[in-house]
């Protein structure tokens, strides 16, 4: 059998081909894809996070704006309250006080065995806030202390009760159905006070009772 001789001119292809490096621009466009294609992967889990910790903080908001406006509206509920009981100590005769007195140390002891707690009584005759006396009141769900005052011949009704969760906290004014009504914190008792006077009067005296000097 004849056999055709190699042909010597052939080119050997694995071994004569030319090699070429990739320019830089071409390796810097697949390594950017190869980077991209991995982002697209990372994607959902990625975007599924973002869409739960959104979650999370739009209930926290949520949360936070109704813990406000519970708060909110029990203070609407005590102003109410106090405001009612303001205004039945004026029109039911002798309900105003229970202990009528302009000593505080004959109001406080009054309240002895009558609340779980020892109402403070500040005096502040000296000033023009004569003390007139103290009852029970029901505030808020509980028996509260009502300590009397006048502001001339104006009565003023301060509500106290403890409340050790409560901070420190300055008067705070409003008005309503044309009576004077501040309220305000201190060494863990809640104070509110109503009147009729004005509220350039009812300020000065809320502070000096909210300022502790004449504490007794």
């Amino acid at each position: 059998m004849n056999m055709k001789p190699d042909n010597p001119a052939e080119p050997d292809v694995a071994r004569d081909a030319t090699y070429h490096r990739a320019p830089e621009a071409l390796r810097d466009r697949v390594s950017a894809t190869v980077k991209e294609m991995a982002r697209a992967e990372r994607g959902p889990a990625l975007g599924r996070w973002l869409a739960l910790a959104a979650s999370f903080a739009a209930v926290s908001f949520i949360s936070f704006n109704a813990a406000l406006m519970s708060a909110a509206s029990r203070d609407g509920e005590i102003e109410n309250e106090v405001l009612d009981a303001h205004v039945r100590s004026l029109m039911l005769p002798g309900h105003l006080a229970d202990v009528v007195s302009t000593d505080q140390h004959t109001v406080k002891p009054w309240f002895v065995g009558k609340l779980d707690f020892a109402p403070p009584v500040r005096d502040l005759a000296a000033d023009g806030y004569p003390l007139t006396g103290g009852r029970l009141e029901f505030i808020g769900g509980r028996r509260v202390a009502a300590l009397t005052y006048s502001i001339r011949l104006h009565p003023v009704n301060v509500f106290v009760w403890p409340d050790a969760s409560a901070a420190n906290s300055a008067p705070k004014l409003e008005t309503l159905k044309g009576h004077s009504i501040v309220r305000w914190t201190r060494d863990g008792m809640r104070y509110w006070a109503v009147t009729d006077a004005s509220p350039q009067e009812m300020s000065r005296f809320a502070e000096l009772m909210a300022s502790g000097q004449a504490l007794q």
